[in-house]
């Protein structure tokens, strides 16, 4: 299918570079795609391409200091996440709409993408929005070992590392080379009683005001998004109705999915004909109702 790379403005007019995959007819939808932190547009073009030869166009971008999206140095960019959430993320939202004012308009949401919904009031004006691989940053919600290592990757990112270099390495393992200004508030967020939502305030977001279908897809093995940081994240969208899909790699014909197989190709494909289902009012279930309860239940058991 083809695709086209054009400048996407931010709201407050910085430039982004973005793709559009569109079908070779008119789209039955729309997708917009938030990306995860430190990981560019270029990663989820497999699932867009495989969505626009199935007749849903899809928007993917890199948010400022990402990607295609370095328009000043690096070193001296002053983004924040919540840049990328109410002036790039908003911005490809209003494009989307723009472009197919006729044509529901979806978001997907991968990892900080899943966050940021509920971080601009764009959020607000889709049909609906799946969220993959993300929970709450709330370190409180990861196991012991995970939160003082993580604590400490980030102590050093953000103070070390940060003044030698004058921005974050991805080769830390954070995706991408960030600017300072983006891994210093996902720190604070971090380290802050419900992440996001306590460093803002409630009042502040938009968590509580998405009244769209809203479909959660957790994976078993995803260190990235463990199920307390995932249930806390649902839990912020309490006036959605929502759906919660948990997926183990086995039922995909899989060793492994973690955070960031969801989006490679192969039998992960069989995933995205489930979102693709959802996206055209024809949900076609990975599993059947009756092995997901059975799913939910075996762990909650295991897991108690």
């Amino acid at each position: 299918m083809p695709s086209e790379d054009f400048t996407l403005k931010a709201l407050d007019g910085r430039p982004l570079t973005a793709t559009l995959h569109a079908p070779r007819e008119a789209p039955q939808a729309v997708l917009v795609v938030l990306g995860a932190l430190g990981v560019p547009r270029r990663y989820y073009a497999p699932l867009a391409s495989w969505l626009a030869e199935r007749d849903i166009a899809v928007l993917t971008f890199d948010y400022r200091g990402v990607g295609g999206s370095r328009s000043v140095p690096l070193r001296k960019d002053p983004a924040t996440l919540l840049d990328w959430a109410r002036l790039d993320a908003a911005a490809a939202i209003d494009g989307a709409r723009e472009r197919f004012p006729d044509v529901p308009v979806w978001g997907l949401g991968h990892s900080f993408g899943g966050q940021a919904f509920g971080l601009t009031a764009r959020g607000l004006d889709l049909a609906g929005v799946l969220v993959v691989a993300a929970g709450s940053g709330d370190m409180s919600l990861y196991p012991s070992g995970q939160r003082q290592s993580f604590k400490v990757r980030l102590g050093l990112a953000t103070n070390v590392i940060a003044t030698l270099f004058g921005y974050v390495p991805g080769r830390l393992g954070l995706g991408e080379d960030l600017p300072v200004g983006v891994v210093r508030q996902w720190a604070q967020w971090c380290g802050t009683p419900d992440y996001a939502r306590g460093a803002l305030g409630t009042e502040s977001t938009f968590f509580h005001r998405i009244t769209a279908p809203m479909w959660f897809y957790d994976f078993t093995d995803d260190s990235y998004a463990p199920a307390r940081a995932a249930a806390a994240l649902r839990g912020w969208y309490t006036h959605a109705s929502s759906t919660h899909r948990v997926i183990a790699p086995a039922d995909l014909g899989l060793r492994r999915v973690g955070h960031f197989g969801p989006f490679r190709p192969g039998p992960t494909e069989r995933l995205w004909d489930e979102l693709l289902g959802v996206l055209t009012g024809e949900p076609r279930p990975v599993l059947s109702a009756e092995r997901y309860a059975d799913s939910s239940a075996a762990r909650a058991t295991s897991e108690s």
